[in-house]
């Protein structure tokens, strides 16, 4: 048994009305759309987003009420529609082992898709009655994951990307959606200032976390990991492990940068693209790309876990710091 399939036991009701209100809030007179969100729920993955959602709640108020609930769907659907989304604008044909909509329908079913889920997402917030200010924390988030995924598309042009210009990207495209998931079951269970601050904190650190995680994991091999590995350097993304190769070996950064910018992301020279994402990958491996972004990672994940301080002892509260260590431990 996973990690969070052991702490979904512990909210195993909650969990339940989650799915099922995730199902029916989907629910259409389209067959076509029907059918095509039963392949999405079908291949979904963790969802470690509502999952953080439900014990997050549970942690700061010891249950789990409707409205928390309605807010972990709203993760999952925000979540997976910018999946939709990001699919078009990568031209990805698999997504965690399955074909994509984009590639199994069209690029527009793909697109038309994401929109309705973020519609549905809309919806919910408002049906359930959620305050203005968790709707405003989820638009936010909206905001952010586009603005991060535009910056990363200029800095893959550039190629000019720092530590700084990264850290700014994770926070918007990936931390954004973690802190709403957090955030907004905190505040309508009631909490005070003081832990909702704090659980917005643990998100953030928690997201960067976890987007560093997955940033590693694209230098090992896809045995390991079930993906294409090297896809973020065959995509000229400059992610934490080649930047700590270049602070690690900085008198090869113009050289690395050069070559990054030979990558054409042409399918029909993919071939000698997957040759220059080999040498980059060699470099970051024999400059201690991966031991110093792992550093960084268990760096994140303490900080995120500290936050977790504020609030009282409790099965849910260890579930959060599970999570934190479980990313931590690549």
């Amino acid at each position: 048994m996973t990690l969070t399939e052991d702490i979904r036991r512990t909210i195993a009701p909650e969990w339940e009305g989650f799915e099922r209100l995730l199902s029916e809030t989907l629910a259409s007179r389209s067959d076509l759309l029907n059918k095509i969100n039963a392949y999405l729920l079908d291949a979904s993955g963790k969802k470690l987003r509502p999952l953080l959602a439900l014990v997050t709640a549970k942690a700061c108020s010891g249950s789990i009420n409707q409205k928390a609930i309605a807010c972990a769907a709203v993760s999952e659907l925000i979540h997976t529609a910018t999946l939709l989304h990001d699919d078009v604008v990568d031209d990805s044909d698999q997504r965690r082992g399955r074909m994509t909509v984009r590639r199994l329908f069209s690029p527009g079913a793909s697109l038309l898709i994401g929109d309705y889920w973020l519609t549905r997402a809309i919806h919910l917030l408002i049906t359930y009655g959620c305050p203005m200010e968790v709707l405003g924390i989820y638009s936010k988030s909206l905001e952010e994951l586009s603005e991060g995924e535009i910056i990363q598309m200029e800095l893959a042009d550039s190629l000019r990307a720092t530590e700084d210009d990264y850290i700014q990207v994770i926070r918007r495209k990936t931390a954004s959606l973690f802190i709403a998931s957090v955030k907004g079951p905190a505040i309508v269970s009631g909490a005070s200032d003081e832990v909702v601050s704090a659980m917005e904190q643990y998100a953030y650190w928690l997201g960067c976390s976890f987007q560093i995680r997955d940033d590693i994991l694209d230098y090992h091999s896809s045995a390991e990991t079930g993906k294409d590995s090297d896809s973020d350097i065959m995509e000229r993304k400059i992610t934490m492990p080649l930047l700590c190769a270049l602070r690690n070996a900085p008198e090869e950064e113009a050289d690395i940068r050069r070559r990054m910018g030979d990558i054409t992301c042409d399918p029909s020279k993919q071939e000698q693209d997957r040759e220059v994402a080999a040498e980059i990958r060699a470099f970051v491996l024999s400059h201690g790309g991966i031991e110093s972004a792992a550093g960084v990672l268990r760096e994140y994940t303490v900080r995120a876990r500290k936050y977790l301080d504020v609030l009282q002892p409790s099965a849910a509260r260890d579930g959060l710091d599970a999570i934190a260590a479980y990313v931590s431990g690549l």
